[in-house]
This record gives C-alpha cells, sequence and structure tokens, in this order.
C-alpha cells in the first residue's frame, strides 16, 4: 500500500463499526478495496462487500455508480462485473482512481518512460508534473545524481528523494488522488525559475491539443510549459483522440511526444503540421520534423 495512502487507512480505520456512510474511510480507500476484491473473485456482490468494508449497502452502492462512471465496471443487479472497453466513452469528464490508473497500460508507461529518461543529457534542470506515466519515469530517473529535479507530484519526489539529485518539491494544496500540489504558490514558484527540461504527462491529445482531467493540474501543467526550454509530452496511445474537461494548449507547445504507437493519421498530420517530434518507444528511426 502506498504509504501515504497508509495514513489515510488509520484514521478511517477508527469506529468503522455502525458507520453506515462509509464517510470515516476516504472514498478512495473504499473503492481500492472495491478493485481489490473485484480483482480476486471477477464480481463484487454489494452485501459482501459492504459487510467486508464495515459500511452500508447504500454507501457500496454510490461507489458502484461512481466506479462504473469511471469505465471500471458495469453493475448488475446485486453487485458489478468487468466493464467492457468498447462502453468506455470518447469523453473521459471523471478522474480514475491512480492505483488503477498506474496499472493501466502499464508496460507501455514503462517503454515510454525509458524512451524519455533516455532524453535527459547530464547535468540538466528538470520539471516533472502530476500523472501515471510521470511517475514510472521519476522510477527510472532514480539512479541519476546529475540532475536538479522540480516537482509538484508528491510521489515522484518520494521516489527520488534521496537517490542522488536533489528534489526541490513545488508549494501550495495537495490534491488527491493525484497527490499534486497545485495553486497560485506553485506557480508563482515555477514563475522564478528556468528548467532545461520538462515532462508533462496528459489525459488525452487529439488534433486541437492536449488535455487533462483537472483545471488545477492543467494550470500547474502551463506553468511548467512556460518555464522550460524543451517541453516533452508522455502519452501512451490509449490518450489519442480523446478528450478531458480541461485543455491545457495546442500542440504548437510540445517539442517532443513520447508515445507507444505511431498516432493514427488525422492526429499524425496535426503533429506533423505542429513541428512536433514524434518518438515511438522502441522505435530507434524516429526523425524529428523541421523546426
Amino acid at each position: 500500500m502506498d504509504p501515504l495512502l497508509k495514513l489515510n487507512d488509520k484514521a478511517g480505520g477508527r469506529k468503522r463499526r455502525g458507520d453506515a456512510s462509509g464517510g470515516r474511510i476516504p472514498a478512495q480507500l473504499r473503492h481500492q478495496r472495491i478493485m481489490s476484491a473485484f480483482h480476486q473473485n471477477g464480481f463484487v456482490s454489494v452485501t459482501d462487500i459492504a459487510a467486508k468494508i464495515g459500511v452500508s449497502t447504500m454507501t457500496i452502492r454510490r461507489d458502484l455508480v461512481l466506479l462504473e462512471r469511471e469505465g471500471m465496471i458495469t453493475r448488475t443487479h446485486g453487485g458489478a462485473i468487468a466493464a467492457m472497453e468498447s462502453e468506455r466513452t470518447a469523453v473521459d469528464d471523471e478522474e480514475s482512481i491512480f492505483d488503477l490508473r498506474l496499472a493501466k497500460n502499464a508496460n507501455a508507461k514503462s517503454a515510454i518512460a525509458r524512451a524519455a529518461v533516455a532524453l535527459v543529457e547530464p547535468a540538466l534542470s528538470v520539471g516533472l508534473d502530476a500523472g501515471t506515466t510521470i511517475l514510472t519515469s521519476a522510477q527510472q530517473l532514480a539512479g541519476r545524481t546529475d540532475l536538479r529535479i522540480f516537482t509538484n507530484n508528491l510521489r515522484a519526489a518520494l521516489t527520488l528523494a534521496g537517490m542522488g539529485s536533489p528534489v526541490y518539491i513545488l508549494g501550495g494544496e495537495v490534491r488527491a488522488p493525484e497527490l499534486s500540489v497545485v495553486g497560485s504558490a506553485a506557480i508563482e514558484i515555477l514563475k522564478s525559475h528556468f528548467l532545461d527540461m520538462v515532462f508533462i504527462g496528459v489525459s488525452s491529445i487529439d488534433e486541437n491539443g492536449l488535455y487533462d482531467f483537472s483545471p488545477e493540474d492543467t494550470e500547474v501543467k502551463r506553468a511548467f510549459i512556460d518555464s522550460a526550454s524543451r517541453v516533452v509530452v508522455l502519452c501512451d496511445a490509449s490518450k489519442f483522440d480523446r478528450r478531458a474537461l480541461a485543455r491545457i494548449d495546442a500542440l504548437e507547445i510540445v517539442d517532443i511526444l513520447v508515445t507507444d504507437q505511431a498516432p493514427p493519421p488525422g492526429l499524425a498530420a496535426a503533429l506533423e503540421a505542429a513541428r512536433v517530434q514524434v518518438i515511438v518507444a522502441g522505435n530507434d528511426t524516429a526523425e524529428p520534423p523541421a523546426r
């Protein structure tokens, strides 16, 4: 279990008996337990999981509604089964549980992270924003001792702290479940620094630009972009031709897109027009467009 979430588990674990609302157990923790039971059994019964967690069946039904909106499950009479991929919409308006998103397309994210980290030359100042692929990149940067790393990603900061390169965490409000630091303080810190390179995670990308689930995270992403000499966007192919709630910026602000599959024709043409270098992880033949 994530050590940061473990603290919440202890706090939420007090006096569970008779807690009809489930409010003492954080929603994120309830959702993790529901999905854990689901992956073990292939089916979740409302009454069984309510008894196991120690909350009311009404609370579990509300949780299942939210998880269904996330595209994680499909509700049935008395419980839930696996969601069909075809049921996912082309517009994402809800943020998935972080740990589940981290596990999704894990191999692609690892390949993308390796390709991205290979771009980091010695002695650079590097910005890491929030996101699952960014965290995977942080794990692969942990062996570097020659960098200065700035991040609003508490998970990445914990991964990198004490590993060799100094890590600077931005100040501001911590936003769950991403555990990202957001707000005007974080933005002001970035305005006073120059970064050689930033890694930006996105929720989706199409011909009109980059998108994220959170307006608050989006503001910090823009500040990272404005502070950087080189902008590297990390995005697996499942996010192509989709839109999330908040638009980050146009494709023209991107220097390099690192992904795991070649973009579809329409998006590929838009990226070429925006003079974005596309690196397909595991494909060493990618050539940068003329700039």
